[in-house]
């Protein structure tokens, strides 16, 4: 799938949920990405899934994560119902995987945010995990050390963005980079990057007007 279809496409639905009503500056749009792979530590220091709905019951009962195991060797995976296109409000995905597709969406909105458009041929996201995989996977040891090297990618457009010898290079040559390397490691523990990004996505869909955050 190409990268521009899915930045257009998140981006579309982050300015109807109004989280583009107010202008936004480098900085928040860096901190945001980063807060998304402080989750997925998060997860991970909790002990919980890669993959999982937590289900969101009436107002009557209390809120129970469940977590739904899929095949033999009891590998916890979300049961997410592409095939159907359906994503039942109040079934969210979560997990460590699913936050490092958060950091990816916010990604992409950013790209069409900045106006960054790919060379379709060059910019297939198979081909950008493929990369990934052969340059930096190698050197991730670990949930840690992977949000490490995404804080690491993620900050060098903060930097760039307000020292004095800030480069003229477009967000892309930084964020490109974070994204990549985040589908590839969730590609790697067997799961479908994509497949979580776009369930991810028709989740966002359905979550009310800026959900009660502020920005």
């Amino acid at each position: 799938m190409l990268i521009n279809e899915l930045a257009k496409a998140v981006h579309e639905n982050a300015v109807a949920h109004g989280w583009w009503d107010d202008k936004r500056e480098v900085p928040e749009i860096i901190a945001l990405i980063h807060s998304e792979w402080s989750e997925a530590l998060e997860e991970a220091r909790a002990d919980m899934p890669l993959a999982y709905i937590s289900y969101k019951h009436t107002e009557f009962s209390p809120v129970m994560d469940e977590i739904i195991p899929r095949g033999d060797d009891g590998a916890y995976v979300s049961e997410m119902g592409l095939s159907e296109g359906r994503c039942i409000t109040g079934e969210k995905p979560e997990g460590v995987a699913v936050e490092l597709i958060d950091g990816c969406i916010r990604i992409l909105d950013a790209f069409e945010f900045f106006g960054v458009k790919f060379n379709d041929k060059e910019m297939l996201l198979d081909d950008l995990m493929n990369r990934a995989k052969a340059e930096v996977l190698p050197k991730v040891d670990g949930v840690s050390s992977l949000v490490a090297f995404l804080h690491y990618e993620t900050s060098m457009l903060y930097i760039s963005s307000v020292t004095d010898n800030a480069t003229k290079l477009p967000p892309a040559t930084f964020l490109i980079g974070a994204l990549g390397i985040a589908m590839a490691w969730v590609r790697e523990q067997g799961l479908d990057p994509l497949a979580i990004l776009l369930e991810k996505h028709e989740f966002n869909k359905t979550r009310p007007y800026k959900h009660g955050k502020k920005f």
